[in-house]
């Protein structure tokens, strides 16, 4: 138990400590269900630092803090925000459309869910090409305003 004591103390990482303090409950005779309530953490988050103490030692109490992998491009605000503009002044911008944009004027290629996310953060919604109702069918059109189609498909 000493040796949890001193890692306690040596280790920069609150998140650590925490886990650290909780092993050193368990050991000190506290039920798991005790000591997730007073962690206030869930018993199966507990279970697993329980098993990575076990199997790692005090080392694998460090876990991944999660967010952005290393490498995962984080993209200017200021490529949008000119894009915006740009959209602003009319025509049809589709997100591929909006990708070359992006190529051609800051020379950057970017996903186009990326594209997509972040004009939706600036709050342009996607519209998606509808069929336009003068190329529909006028007996079919006629039928669903009577109510016709849709007492065919009931049973």
């Amino acid at each position: 138990m000493d040796h949890l004591r001193r890692a306690l103390k040596e280790s920069g990482d609150a998140d650590q400590k925490n886990r650290i303090r909780a092993i050193i409950s368990i050991k000190q005779g506290a039920t798991k269900t005790a000591t997730a309530k007073r962690f206030v953490i869930s018993r199966t988050s507990l279970i697993s630092w329980v098993g990575a103490y076990n199997e790692g030692g005090v080392s694998a109490l460090i876990m991944s803090k999660g967010g952005r992998p290393e490498g995962n491009q984080i993209w200017a605000a200021k490529i949008f925000e000119d894009l915006a503009k740009e959209i602003d002044k009319g025509g049809y911008w589709s997100i591929p459309r909006m990708q070359e944009w992006i190529k051609e004027h800051h020379k950057k290629e970017i996903p186009e869910q990326t594209v997509w996310y972040r004009m939706d953060q600036l709050k342009y919604s996607y519209k998606s090409a509808r069929p336009h109702p003068v190329q529909g069918d006028r007996e079919k059109q006629e039928a669903f305003k009577k109510g016709a189609l849709l007492r065919s498909w009931s049973r």
